[in-house]
């Protein structure tokens, strides 16, 4: 905590204030005595609970996100964009047959590609109405402590930019062998990264020394 004051009371010091003013300004941003005095020193699990159920509602509806995106991405470069196979798939007979009964007027391997968008899409949406859910539960869950600064921000950088990072090598991989399925690899990895950022520009926010109090403007008597 003391390293915590130095650091902010010498970053506000160097916006102008004096030495004296800014440990003024820092302590007053650290929080009121009584309040710092009853956070614990040991993290209470109950306060992760509320972050834990925002978090987990932000990746499902990420993943629905990624759904929409990929039926755009069906519909304007083409349903294998999204979900065709790897050259050399094969299907058997029967399994061709059971295709292009969903899909008349397709061959094999085109009516395989609307099929496996359409899950692509379906099961991706699923995951963010469920998302969707979970964000009005997390709405009611009561507030049980609270978290440092930066700490869900800092969580959400690392999980949705290593996320991002994967997809991304997916994607590439997939696209080595032709572009049949990358769209289901790059509509994720570009959500992702979106999520990854905002997280970034959160982060920033929370790691961003305190403001110095406003100067009053003295008054000049003629």
């Amino acid at each position: 905590m003391e390293a915590h004051l130095l650091d902010s009371a010498a970053a506000l010091e160097v916006t102008g204030l004096e030495r004296t003013a800014a440990e003024r300004a820092a302590v007053a941003a650290f929080g009121a005595p009584e309040v710092v005095a009853d956070t614990p020193a040991v993290l209470d699990l109950r306060s992760l609970l509320r972050p834990a159920v925002l978090f987990a509602a932000v990746g499902l509806v990420a993943i629905g996100v990624s759904g929409l995106v990929s039926e755009v991405m069906g519909r304007v470069w083409g349903a294998g964009f999204v979900a065709g196979d790897l050259p050399g798939a094969t299907y058997t007979p029967a399994r061709c047959a059971e295709l292009e009964e969903y899909f008349p007027g397709h061959g094999c391997l085109s009516a395989a590609a609307r099929h496996h968008w359409g899950e692509v899409v379906e099961y991706r949406v699923a995951a963010g109405v469920l998302g969707l859910v979970l964000l009005v539960v997390w709405r009611f869950l009561p507030q049980r402590g609270r978290l440092p600064s930066g700490y869900v921000a800092v969580a959400g950088v690392v999980v949705f930019g290593l996320g991002a990072a994967a997809l991304a090598v997916e994607t590439l991989d997939t696209g080595t062998g032709g572009w049949g399925g990358v769209g289901q690899w790059l509509s994720a990895a570009v959500v992702a990264a979106l999520v990854a950022l905002g997280y970034a520009v959160r982060l920033t926010g929370d790691l961003r020394p305190p403001r110095p109090p406003a100067v009053g403007r003295g008054r000049t008597g003629r």
